[in-house]
Formats: C-alpha cells, sequence, structure tokens
C-alpha cells in the first residue's frame, strides 16, 4: 500500500491498486510523504468504505479536525471489544460528524437535552455505559465537558451502527423518515439523494425521532420558545414545512409533535436549507 494522503502522524490514506483505504497506527504518518510504502509494522487498523462512503469521508474530514475521527474510532473499539460487537464503518462517518457537530454547538452555547436520554439509558444500557466513558475520553482530548445527554446519542450511534441490530420498528422508521424526508425535500426543492453531510446527519436525527415517538414516552417541555420563533423565521419556507410534518406525523402516526421536538428538527433542517 502507497500512502496518498496524510492527516496527522497517525492516520493516513492509502491505496491499493484500485482500492483506497484510511489506515491507523501510532506513528504510521510520521515524518513520510505522499507515495511512500506503508509502514505495515506500525498499522493497528486498516478501514475500507462504500463509493458513497468514501465521498462522505473525504468530506468529512475536509472540514472536521482529525482528532474527532480518531476519539470517535477509539470509541467504537471500545464498544467492538467489551460488547463483543461488530459495527459498520459507516460509525466512523457518523459518529465523527456528530462529536464536532456537538463540539461546535457547545462552543457557540447552543445546548439542547436529548429528549430520548432516559429511555436509551433504559433499552440501551452497555452502549450507554460506552457513552458515559467517551464522555471523559473527550473531555481529556479536547477539554470540552459534555453534559450525561451526550452519552445517550452516543449510545443510539452504537446501537444504529451494530451489524445484525434490528431495531425496534425498523419497518415503521423507515416509513416515517421517508415521510418527512419528502415533505422537506417538496417544500425546499431539495434532494435527499445526494446523502451530503448535512443531509446525512437530519436521516439520523429523523431515526432517533422516530424510535422517541414509537417509544411514546411524554417529557416535560423544555421552555424552547424563543428557539422556536428564532428558527421558525430562519427561512420564508421553515413554518410551511415544519406545520406541514405536524400534520403528516399525527395522521399517519397518531403523534403530536411537541413544540421541543419541532425546535431539535428545525436545527437539521436549517443546516441544510442554509448552505
Amino acid at each position: 500500500m502507497k500512502i496518498s494522503r496524510i492527516y496527522n502522524n497517525n492516520v493516513v490514506v492509502a491505496v491499493d491498486g484500485d482500492n483506497e483505504y484510511v489506515v491507523t497506527g501510532n506513528g504510521i504518518g510520521f515524518n513520510r510523504k505522499v507515495h511512500d510504502d506503508v509502514d505495515q509494522n506500525r498499522v493497528e487498523k486498516v478501514y475500507s468504505f462504500e463509493d458513497q462512503q468514501k465521498k462522505q469521508f473525504a468530506e468529512l474530514l475536509n472540514r472536521t479536525p482529525i482528532m474527532y475521527f480518531q476519539i470517535a474510532e477509539a470509541i467504537a473499539t471500545k464498544a467492538v471489544n467489551e460488547m463483543d460487537i461488530e459495527l459498520s464503518n459507516q460509525i466512523f462517518i457518523s459518529l465523527t460528524d456528530h462529536l464536532w457537530y456537538a463540539a461546535d454547538r457547545k462552543k457557540r452555547g447552543l445546548e439542547i437535552p436529548n429528549l430520548m436520554h432516559d429511555e436509551i439509558k433504559s433499552l440501551y444500557k452497555d452502549e450507554y455505559r460506552i457513552g458515559l466513558w467517551s464522555l471523559r475520553l473527550i473531555q481529556a482530548n479536547t477539554g470540552i465537558q459534555f453534559p450525561k445527554d451526550e452519552a445517550s446519542y452516543i449510545a443510539m450511534h452504537i446501537v444504529n451502527a451494530t451489524v445484525g441490530n434490528k431495531v425496534r420498528d425498523a419497518k415503521r422508521i423507515v416509513a416515517f423518515v421517508k415521510d418527512v424526508q419528502t415533505i422537506i425535500e417538496n417544500v425546499f426543492g431539495i434532494s435527499f439523494s445526494d446523502e451530503s453531510l448535512d443531509t446525512s446527519r437530519l436521516s439520523t436525527h429523523l431515526k432517533f425521532l422516530a424510535q422517541h415517538i414509537f417509544i411514546k414516552d411524554t417529557k416535560e417541555p423544555l421552555n424552547l420558545d424563543q428557539m422556536y420563533t428564532l428558527l421558525i423565521n430562519k427561512h420564508e419556507k421553515m413554518e410551511l414545512c415544519v406545520e406541514n410534518i405536524f400534520d403528516i406525523v399525527k395522521l399517519n402516526y397518531h403523534y403530536t409533535l411537541t413544540k421541543d421536538e419541532l425546535v431539535y428538527l428545525m436545527i437539521h433542517i436549517n443546516k441544510i436549507v442554509s448552505i
């Protein structure tokens, strides 16, 4: 394998014939140059991605500090070793992106509790335990101290990336995500087929929201009225979009979305329509 890109001393991209890999290992990129052979003695992990994943991964690392990939890798390794599970490589994209996005929000003072925290903590105890460990790892490496809500987000990334895991209500979740995506596409004239990081992040949030809805566990309101007003006015079509989503969820899934849930949804929609 020959090095095609060096991200830092411990992460490189390498090619072997027509195949491209992300290779990690202590010092694997130190004092090396593009086109050098990979030092096999330093290789610890080799990751291959599907074509669409390659595009997402390249986009991700072009705008995200490599440290967040390394944190995601450490979290995934911890989960695999302690829970004896197999994880899809998609977790390295989705979790890296989530961690960077969460850190950015934290720095800007945009902290919003996870509406599903209690359910996740109860239903996915092992994954949640890994999430709590992850918070200590993140703080040690970035200085950022997340609340325990973040542990439940990390837990759900592990749950959704577990190979062979049959998520409860899987068919209904797929239908829910498609229904909401269709409304967003029609209102804003965008497409989810491009599978960019931002649309992928929104799709992940919709899956989490669907799981929350199908559990049907009500929460005390978080008093996000001010943020709701701010977001609803961010885009001239946002109110129409939110009203349509509210109506179809009530009609098809017999659930009344709360203002808090709509705030979470608008945060992700706004990320796409503001590009």
